[in-house]
C-alpha cells in the first residue's frame, strides 16, 4: 500500500484546485455580469479579424475546463511522480494567466491581454513537454492529465494568433504586402505546419483534433462568401490534418522523449 502524500503534495493539490476555481470563477463573471459591460465574443466583435473563426467553435472552452477538472480530480495519481512539482507550479501560472488574460480583454488593453496570453502559451508548453516525458500513463491520465493540456495547448497556439491578428484590427493594419485575405490564408497555414510539427515531435496526435476544429469554424463563418479563398484554404487544410491524424493515431508508433 502506498503511504500517505506528503504535507507539500498535498498542499499543490489543493492550490491547484483553487487555482482552477479561480479561473472558472472569473471566466464565468466575464460573461454573467459581463465584466466591463461587455461579454467576451462582443469584444472580440469590435475586432473584426478574418482569422477569428465561427462563434460556435468557442464551446472547445467547455471541453478544456471539463477536462481541466478531471485533471484536478485525478492529480492524485501523479502526485508522487518528480515532475508533479513542477507541472503545478506550471499550472499555477497558466490560471494566473487565464484569469489575467480576461481582464485584460474585457477593459480592451489588447497589448498587454497579447503579452499575457504568450505566458499562458509557455506556461502550456512547460507543462505539455513535462507530461508527453511520463510514458507510463494508464488511460485515466491519458483522459485527465495528458487529454487537457494537449487540447488547452493546441488551443492556445490558435487563440494567440487570433489575439494578435486582433491587435493588428485595432491599429488598422492592413496585412502590409499582403492582402487581409492572404494574410488569413498565412496564418491558418503555419497554425497547420505548427501542429504537424509537435505531432511528428511528441506523438501527441489529439492536438489535430483541435486545429481542426479551429479550421472548421473558419471554414464555417467564410464559405458562400466573398472570403470563400479562406474557407477553401481551411478546408484543404483541415482534410489533410484530418488525414495525418488518422496516420499518427493508427499507423505510427510513439516516440520516446528526446
Amino acid at each position: 500500500m502506498k503511504g500517505k502524500p506528503s504535507p507539500l503534495v498535498r498542499t499543490l493539490q489543493i492550490i491547484n484546485v483553487f487555482a482552477l476555481m479561480l479561473t472558472l470563477t472569473i471566466n464565468a463573471l466575464a460573461n454573467i455580469l459581463p465584466i466591463n459591460g461587455m461579454n467576451t465574443g462582443e469584444l472580440s466583435a469590435l475586432y473584426p479579424s478574418l482569422f477569428t473563426p465561427a462563434g460556435f467553435t468557442f464551446s472547445i472552452w467547455s471541453v478544456i475546463y471539463l477536462l481541466l477538472i478531471g485533471f484536478v480530480i485525478v492529480q492524485k495519481t501523479i502526485s508522487e511522480k518528480p515532475y508533479f512539482k513542477e507541472l503545478s507550479l506550471w499550472f499555477w501560472l497558466s490560471c494566473v494567466a487565464n484569469s489575467s488574460w480576461i481582464l485584460a480583454w474585457h477593459y480592451q488593453y489588447l497589448f498587454a491581454s497579447v503579452l499575457i496570453m504568450s505566458i499562458l502559451l509557455f506556461s502550456l508548453a512547460r507543462m505539455f513537454i513535462l507530461i508527453h516525458a511520463d510514458t507510463t500513463f494508464n488511460l485515466l491520465q491519458k483522459l485527465f492529465v495528458q487529454l487537457p493540456f494537449t487540447f488547452y495547448f493546441a488551443w492556445i497556439c490558435v487563440a494567440i494568433i487570433a489575439n494578435i491578428s486582433a491587435v493588428l484590427v485595432s491599429v488598422q493594419w492592413s496585412g502590409g504586402p499582403l492582402s487581409p485575405v492572404m494574410w488569413t490564408i498565412t496564418m491558418t497555414g503555419i497554425a497547420s505546419l505548427l501542429g504537424i510539427f509537435i505531432v511528428e515531435r511528441y506523438r501527441q496526435p489529439a492536438f489535430f483534433l483541435v486545429l481542426i476544429w479551429a479550421l472548421f469554424g473558419i471554414y464555417s463563418k467564410w464559405n458562400n462568401t466573398e472570403n470563400q479563398a479562406i474557407a477553401s484554404a481551411a478546408l484543404g487544410e483541415l482534410s489533410l490534418l484530418a488525414v495525418l491524424f488518422f496516420v499518427f493515431q493508427f499507423g505510427m508508433k510513439p516516440k520516446s522523449a528526446r
